[in-house]
């Protein structure tokens, strides 16, 4: 769906000039994991990872749940059957399904906790 060259040139605009793909934004697994990691455990914040297994980032996406549930950080995943990368934003059913699904019961943990 989106070309290499597309992807590459999103991150160099998002990433700090001089920055690779190893860069804590782009990569969070790098060097073990950011210290920022660290601090959203300290001040105890709730992550959701979402992401479908026909996405093929998924497996990165439970390699970065697995490296935060170790680090101590409170992960809530979601991982769906089927569908793709941004599927809730290309499917308009999909996007209801998730918004006043997935995301509003995140949401609702997170003032309940």
């Amino acid at each position: 769906m989106l070309p290499l060259e597309s992807a590459d040139m999103a991150w160099e605009m998002c990433l700090p000039v001089g920055a690779d793909r190893d860069h804590e934004y782009c990569n969070p697994m790098a060097g073990g994991g950011s210290e920022l990691l660290e601090k959203l455990r300290a001040v105890g914040c709730r992550v959701a990872v979402i992401a479908y297994e026909g996405d093929p980032l998924v497996d990165r996406s439970k390699e970065v749940v697995r490296m935060m549930e170790d680090k101590g950080i409170d992960v809530v995943a979601h991982f769906e059957s089927g569908g793709s990368h941004g599927l809730e934003i290309m499917d308009a059913e999909k996007g209801k399904e998730f918004n006043g699904g997935v995301l509003k019961k995140f949401v609702q943990s997170c003032l309940a906790a």
